[in-house]
């Protein structure tokens, strides 16, 4: 059982609970990490760290409070603050330093708007290493003069994938690029898209402050708004739905982007892609079930959405779906699963 940790207080004592309740999976975090960042960028954890540090002058200055929450994380975990930094700068560190284009986390996003339900709604499989689904957790976090959030994320790490009370919520694409800026790196953006108010919100403060590494954010509210922001730190480029559809995987769709933003991704993120828009195309009538069914497809298996182990692959470059959320941001209500959804993994509800 995936285990869920509800924080409150002072953004210390908030990570102090996450640091002390999910020590185990902090471990786990650490030790995949350490391994990826050797296989995907060639830096031992001493490089890791010294990459990690040059992220904390941006973090200080836009949400030190954030910074509050690592050096609790460390506390409860009882681990060097330096090494919880790392873990928030995983994207910045394992997928802008390699030197051959390696698969990045492999996920399928879509938003899509029920006009006759006047229901938005939000979705994602989220497809990465085997050994962290040991490191999963979710969380419900109530910070002051914060709005209450609920997400899942990987331990250690302070935002991820989720909604708040507002009906905000947001979904994550990996990018796979060269590209990286001593910015806020994409985690900790995560975090504060997740203590917006509404999509407009979030894209001004993106817009605002810069994202270290190219990444895509699928972000919709409770009031119908959705905007798909693939984020770099040259600047961003925002698409918005149509018919009400948006959909992503892993590589830049935006038509107008800034000059030098480049990725490099595995053919399977433009089949994914091409299957998923065909799949909410034809449906009218959103709910859990037939938004999970989507998520669930095996088209083209074992890349498939509903992403399996591919034997064929080398060792870095394999991953599986490890879990799969579906959020009707109207309700502020959620459906969370642990595995690959054509397995039929238990459901938690989540609700604010």
């Amino acid at each position: 059982m995936v285990q869920h940790i509800d924080a409150r207080g002072s953004h210390f004592e908030i990570g102090e609970a996450h640091g002390r309740q999910a020590a185990a999976e902090i471990a786990v975090s650490l030790a995949t990490y350490r391994r990826l960042f050797e296989e995907m960028a060639g830096l031992d954890w001493n490089g890791a760290r010294y990459e990690a540090e040059r992220f904390k002058a941006a973090i200080e200055h836009v949400c030190p409070e954030l910074l509050e929450e690592m050096a609790g994380i460390a506390r409860g975990a009882d681990i060097d603050p330096l090494d919880v930094l790392v873990l928030n700068a995983r994207s910045e560190i394992a997928l802008t330093h390699a030197d051959a284009p390696v698969q990045p986390d492999g996920c399928s996003a879509f938003a899509q708007y029920d006009s006759a339900a006047g229901t938005q709604w939000l979705a994602q499989n989220w497809d990465w290493k085997p050994e962290q689904r040991d490191a999963l957790i979710h969380m419900t976090i109530r910070a002051p003069d914060k709005p209450a959030i609920r997400m899942v994320t990987e331990a250690g790490i302070v935002g991820k994938i989720g909604f708040n009370e507002h009906g905000v919520g947001v979904c994550l694409n990996a990018l796979r690029s060269r590209i990286c800026y001593p910015k806020l790196p994409v985690h900790v953006m995560l975090r504060r898209v997740l203590e917006s108010s509404n999509v407009e919100h979030a894209l001004d403060m993106i817009d605002e402050v810069g994202v270290a590494s190219p990444a895509h954010f699928l972000i919709a509210d409770a009031t119908g708004h959705a905007a798909g922001v693939e984020v770099s730190p040259m600047g961003d480029s925002a698409m918005t739905p149509r018919g009400g559809r948006l959909c992503h995987t892993n590589h830049l769709i935006a038509k107008h982007l800034p000059p030098g933003l480049e990725d490099f991704p595995r053919e399977d993120s433009f089949s994914r892609l091409e299957r998923l828009r065909e799949l909410v195309a034809a449906n009218d009538n959103p709910d859990f079930a037939a938004l999970r069914a989507h998520l669930a497809d095996e088209q083209g298996t074992p890349d498939a959405i509903n992403r399996r182990d591919n034997a064929q692959l080398e060792a870095r470059d394999r991953m599986e779906t490890l879990f799969t959320i579906v959020m009707n941001l109207t309700a502020k209500r959620a459906e969370l699963s642990f595995g690959k959804p054509a397995d039929d993994p238990e459901i938690i509800e989540l609700t604010l």
